[in-house]
Order: structure tokens, then sequence, then C-alpha cells
């Protein structure tokens, strides 16, 4: 399952891409180009904006209207959506796909002892399970138990 997420959905797409879903982050884009883009990739739209949702729904792109202000609930309220989760994760900035790394391959000094660690080819940035990641994790549980 693909996402298009509107501006107002900036925390949710870095969510939906942590959880390994293809997401556009449509935050510079006019609500024409949103539309298209979504049509024509074949995304589902997400939105808070009720005036870009009646122009999917009148233009036939798949569509939901995302009313919770928290990233739980927003979570909760896509579950029938994401419940198969995709095998990688990508890149919560760029949304590239993250490959393995090993450490020797890593030129950054700042990158702690820890393995394993990911690398995103597009933008460089390397991810390791730290501290936030059991934050992460917690939340997911949270919302599954739902």
């Amino acid at each position: 399952m693909q996402f298009t997420v509107d501006a107002m959905l900036g925390k949710l797409a870095r969510w939906l891409r942590i959880m390994g879903f293809d997401t556009l982050y449509a935050k510079s884009m006019l609500d024409d180009e949103i539309l298209a883009k979504s049509i024509s990739e074949r995304r589902v739209l997400l939105t808070k904006d009720r005036t870009l949702l009646m122009k999917a729904q009148k233009a036939g792109a798949e569509c939901r209207l995302v009313r919770s202000d928290d990233i739980e609930g927003e979570l909760a309220e896509l579950a029938p959506l994401i419940s198969e989760k995709p095998p990688c994760t990508r890149c919560p900035i760029c949304n590239s796909i993250l490959e393995e790394a090993k450490r020797e391959t890593i030129s950054s000094n700042e990158v702690p002892p820890i393995e394993p660690l990911w690398l995103c080819p597009n933008c460089g940035k390397v991810y390791w399970h730290g501290t936030h990641w059991k934050r992460i994790v917690e939340t997911l549980e949270k919302i599954e138990r739902r």
C-alpha cells in the first residue's frame, strides 16, 4: 500500500515510512498536483483537509479523512489499511528503502557502537535501534492493542 500525506500530516508521514510504507509527503504541493500524483501512482490520499477530500472523491482517488490530532489516534484510524506491514523500512526523511550497512562502510563518527545499522542510499542518513526505538515499538504495540 502506498500513501500520499498532505502538509498537515507530516508526523504521520514519518511514522508510516518508519513502518515501511511508501509515503509521499506532499508538504509543498498544490491540491491538483497531490490528486494527480495520488491517482497516477495509485496512492491512498490521507488528509485533514475536507475540501481536498471532496476534490479527491470527485476525481475518483482513494482517500481518507484523518480526524485525530495525535499520532496514536491517526495510526489507530488507519489500522485497517496498515495491518499488513511491508518487509522493509524506509527513510523517514526521504522515503527511500533503507539498506543494512556494515560499520566499516559508514564514514560518520557520530554512529554509536550498536548493530545493526541501516543506511539511506539517497540522503546518506544512518539509522540504528537507539533509545527512541523502544518508544516507537511501544507506541505501535499500544495502537495494535486498541
